[in-house]
Order: structure tokens, then C-alpha cells, then sequence
């Protein structure tokens, strides 16, 4: 399914070229926040992106100081009797919006340039990619306005850190930096701050030019890890690579080893 190649929205752009799609928080001058609109807009780019046959790969990267400051902390103190339906409003978006991005087969690639908190830290960690300035810093800010975690944090930051850091982190609302948060496993690559885009963009076209069904037989995999048993999680491997053995892609590996040559995936 194909689409517009530019899509604006109010809090977000996206633009889709050679396989690449590349979203922008584009909230520079208020810290990129979770906010309502923000949810919104980020499930549709992601419904929308995830049935784009000729979406490969995914860059998300940030315009202005911050990467995100995590959610809109000025729209929570308006009402306070109208909280828990503005966490409810909110997260109904935001969390379809990831759990599309994880499911979807184009991989993710994140560039974080700067500051990243609360519930903007879990949306790096559901990446598949992380590359990090190496002036970045990761806040679990959630206890320190006494919330509990959201936007999927106790599974992206467990499966990322494990569970005993990751609980850390949270608790005492840690502040990493970025080679602290590589150490940890939340970051993959902590690069110079100049670079971090060039260097993230680099992995997203080549993983845009890569065999996008068997990515996603993989992210779907890793997913259903986490809950099946060992019988189950292994059939679930057997069926997703007897569906992926029958794809073009899987054939067009398969003869370019055998010729010793590069393959040319198609995503098809």
C-alpha cells in the first residue's frame, strides 16, 4: 500500500524516500513533550506506515535541544480531577502506536541527540537500533512527579536492561548518561553528537535494503520470547521460517550464497 511520500503533522513529520521512512519530533521549542495531540498523531504514522508495503526501515530523530522531555507535564495540572481520563485518552494512542511499530516488519532506528525522559525513554528502548550522542542523557523520570511507569516501559526497558536494572532505573529515577546507558544495554552505540544522525541514517538504509519479512518474522520472535515456553517459542520459530523459506527474498539469499554473490532484496 502506497501514500503520500510527506506527511505533516502538528507534532511530528514524516518523510518516506527509497524504502526509508523517516519521522521527526518537531516540537523543538517545547521539548518535544508527550502530549495528546503528540499520542495521536504517532498512531496514525504508525497504522499508516505499517501497512506501506514499501516501507523498509524506520529513523526517528528529533529536532531542537531535547529529543523529548517525556510527557506534557503543564497538561496535568489543569484539572486535576480529569486525570485519569487524560492518562487513559493518552496511553489508548500512544501505547497502539508502539505495539504497531513493534509488530510492523520494518525495522527501527532511533537517533538520540539529546535529553530524553519518562515515557520518551521506553519509546527509544521499543527501537530495534539505538545510536546515542555521547552528550545524551536517559531520565526514568516517573517517581519523581509520583507516577508509575507507562508507554510500555516495564517490558521495553526490561527486555533492553533486564529486569532487576531496569526496575533500578525506575525506582530511583536514575539519570544515565550515554555511555552509562550503553553499558546498561538502553543504548547500542554511543557515537560523537555530530555524527549520530549521519551514522543512524547509515544503518536505517541498510537495513531498508535488507529482506524486510525476514526482519520481521525476527522482531515478532524476540517479542513472543519473552511469554512463550521453550516447546512453544521454538514451534513459533519453525512457522515463521517455513513462511519466510517461501518468500522471493529468502530464495534470492539463498542462490547469491551459493553464486557467492551480494543479494538483492527486494522486501518481497
Amino acid at each position: 500500500m502506497g501514500g503520500s511520500n510527506v506527511m505533516h503533522f502538528e507534532s511530528i513529520t514524516c518523510v518516506v524516500e527509497a524504502g526509508l521512512a523517516q519521522l521527526t519530533l518537531n516540537q523543538p521549542e517545547r521539548g518535544n513533550p508527550i502530549d495528546g495531540t503528540f499520542a495521536r498523531e504517532f498512531r496514525e504514522v504508525a497504522v499508516h506506515l505499517s501497512n506501506r508495503r514499501d516501507v523498509r526501515a524506520v529513523l526517528l530523530t528529533a529536532k531542537g535541544r531535547f529529543f523529548s522531555v517525556g510527557g506534557d507535564i503543564k497538561a496535568f495540572i489543569n484539572d486535576r480531577s480529569a486525570l485519569p481520563d487524560i492518562v487513559k485518552a493518552w496511553t489508548a494512542d500512544l501505547h497502539s502506536g508502539l505495539s504497531r511499530f513493534q509488530r510492523m516488519n520494518a525495522p527501527v532506528v532511533t537517533a538520540v541527540h539529546g535529553d530524553v525522559a519518562g515515557g520518551s525513554v521506553s519509546l527509544v528502548a521499543f527501537s530495534d537500533i539505538v545510536l546515542a550522542a555521547e552528550t545524551a542523557k536517559f531520565t526514568a523520570a516517573f517517581p519523581m512527579i509520583g507516577f508509575n511507569a507507562d508507554s510500555g516501559s516495564t517490558l521495553s526497558l526490561s527486555a533492553r536492561m533486564g529486569y532487576s536494572r531496569a526496575k533500578k532505573f525506575l525506582l530511583l529515577a536514575e539519570t544515565l548518561t550515554a555511555h552509562q546507558a550503553e553499558a546498561a544495554g538502553l543504548v547500542d552505540t554511543v557515537t560523537d553528537a555530530n555524527s549520530v544522525l549521519d551514522q543512524a541514517k547509515e544503518i536505517a538504509i541498510r537495513l531498508a535494503n535488507g529482506p524486510t519479512q525476514a526482519y520481521g518474522a525476527i522482531k515478532r520472535t524476540m517479542l513472543s520470547a519473552r511469554i512463550l515456553g521453550l516447546e512453544s517459542q521454538m514451534e513459533e520459530e519453525a512457522q515463521a521460517l517455513a513462511q519466510i523459506s517461501a518468500t522471493d527474498d529468502a530464495w534470492e539469499g539463498l542462490t547469491a550464497f551459493a553464486a557467492r554473490r551480494k543479494p538483492a532484496f527486494k522486501g518481497q
